[in-house]
């Protein structure tokens, strides 16, 4: 079966903005469509999480400052997703929501030849470096089912194919040809066993013998497979910019192209037929990350208007990561509040799982409870809108209650702290003037709970993005323990 391949040449670069609100209009203008041709892809986009719709209960809120917090502006669709989003040649780039429009509106890259902006490229590219981190952590969680079945995945398959050739190199197993009367060693034993001989003064003469050659993994198929895999890889990292956004190694120059080898569904027989065979862990592995690109590659020549996708639909997520593995946990497992018991009469039953902290700190007998929180605040028409909401607020106080009751923690430590400071971590935006420190925002209060508050801290994002690919912890601790 014969399958045209589909080049995804970029057409076009936007920059856009994560929960920043889009007109049906400015989608289609994103992607070069018009009007009619957008329905499509806004439902697709919708489907798949990259794209929201403003509820019409909010639209009539849009000028009083009460708006949806998942949009900034009054168009009807926001892009909830931080990534890149490619869809024939048009290329989008979401910027995380809290930098600002300024990071925007700088040069846009030129397609004949131009160089890109290098502010705004190297921002994006730590961006897309935490969220390959994210998801390499993510995966190692998930089976490999789901993860060769995910689609979004695809980019990220391609990077850890390139990657992967490039520390550990091709996949190289030596082969052993055995022929009739070819050239190598004599096989006597099978060549006894399957010949018959002819007497020539009682000696034994074999005129058809078995040989056996070796053949170095230079003409292995299968290596010479991962080469033209590996080169296309590369090739496609290239259109999207990755190559330089990841500093991805270059590879060697490979003559041969994929086409050449053979037809998708056939270059995919061989690949598992190698597979059933080999037991070599390490080969296995590259194995499998071939499998799966030709199995994604196979679909992408059965549906020409393949989509590519490198990103987070949920990077409230990736956010909490940073600041947990960046700022550390230290005792939090001793503070786990105790779950919920029903009473049914005489019968009593509690919940299974037990309520954590996000991160919890003691020092000298005090408490820091700290809490991420994805949360850009802005001052609309006088308001002060997206914002951690009541119930945010009042779990974050039922954890300052809970650290000071020994009966309602389920193996507290021998000193309960006597004081407990109570913070929400959140981004920094990010402009051309704004410093890299830790902002004390705001002070939260609640009637219910006179006498304890809860600080709101802005965190400056690109330090501690820095920590996180680093693996290592921040330094802005200590002045959030002062602060706090």
């Amino acid at each position: 079966m014969s399958h045209a391949r589909t080049e995804n040449r970029l057409r076009s670069l936007a920059w856009v903005r994560e929960r920043v609100a889009y007109t049906r209009e400015q989608i289609a203008d994103i992607f070069c469509l018009s009007i009619d041709e957008s329905g499509d892809l806004i439902l697709t986009l919708m489907q798949d999480g990259i794209l929201s719709q403003r509820r019409k209960s909010d639209r009539a809120d849009q000028n009083d400052g009460s708006a949806l917090e998942a949009f900034i502006g009054s168009g009807d669709y926001a892009f909830s997703y931080v990534g890149m989003y490619c869809h024939k040649g048009c290329l989008v780039y979401v910027l995380p929501k809290y930098y600002t429009e300024e990071a925007l509106t700088a040069p846009e890259f030129s397609l004949a030849g131009g160089a890109l902006p290098i502010k705004r490229m190297s921002v994006f590219a730590q961006v897309i470096k935490v969220i390959a981190r994210w998801k390499s952590k993510y995966e190692q969680e998930v089976s490999d089912s789901q993860h060769e079945r995910d689609s979004d995945c695809y980019l990220a398959l391609l990077v850890s194919l390139l990657c992967d050739y490039a520390e550990h190199g091709e996949y190289r197993e030596d082969v052993d040809l055995i022929s009739r009367n070819g050239n190598g060693r004599i096989l006597w034993n099978r060549t006894i066993n399957s010949t018959t001989p002819f007497m020539q003064d009682g000696t034994p003469v074999y005129v058809d013998v078995f040989t056996c050659r070796t053949v170095d993994a230079e003409e292995h198929f299968i290596t010479r497979l991962h080469r033209v895999i590996v080169k296309e890889c590369y090739r496609q990292l290239e259109q999207f910019s990755l190559t330089e956004l990841l500093n991805l190694p270059c590879v060697e120059t490979i003559e041969e192209n994929i086409e050449e080898l053979g037809e998708t569904d056939y270059l995919l027989h061989c690949v598992e037929a190698e597979l059933s065979q080999q037991f070599d862990s390490r080969r296995r592995h590259i194995l499998q990350f071939m499998q799966t690109y030709l199995q994604q590659r196979f679909e992408q020549d059965e549906q020409p208007e393949y989509s590519f996708a490198f990103g987070c639909t949920h990077f409230q997520t990736v956010w909490e990561d940073v600041c947990r593995c960046t700022l550390g946990v230290d005792v939090r497992n001793h503070y786990a509040i105790q779950a919920p018991r029903w009473v049914f009469g005489e019968e009593k039953q509690a919940d299974v799982q037990s309520l954590k902290l996000d991160m919890m700190f003691e020092r000298e007998g005090i408490a820091y409870v700290f809490d991420a929180k994805y949360y850009l605040p802005e001052v609309i028409n006088g308001r002060v809108c997206r914002l951690p909401g009541v119930n945010d607020v009042a779990k974050q106080y039922l954890y300052a209650m809970a650290v000071q009751k020994r009966e309602s923690l389920c193996s507290p430590p021998a000193v309960l702290p006597h004081t407990v400071c109570n913070a929400f971590l959140m981004p920094l935006p990010v402009d051309s003037s704004q410093t890299e420190e830790v902002q004390h925002y705001a002070d939260i209060e609640m009637g219910l709970f006179n006498g304890m508050s809860i600080k709101a801290f802005r965190l400056p994002v690109a330090q501690l993005y820095a920590d996180y690919l680093e693996e290592r912890k921040c330094n802005l601790l200590e002045l959030l323990f002062a602060l706090a």
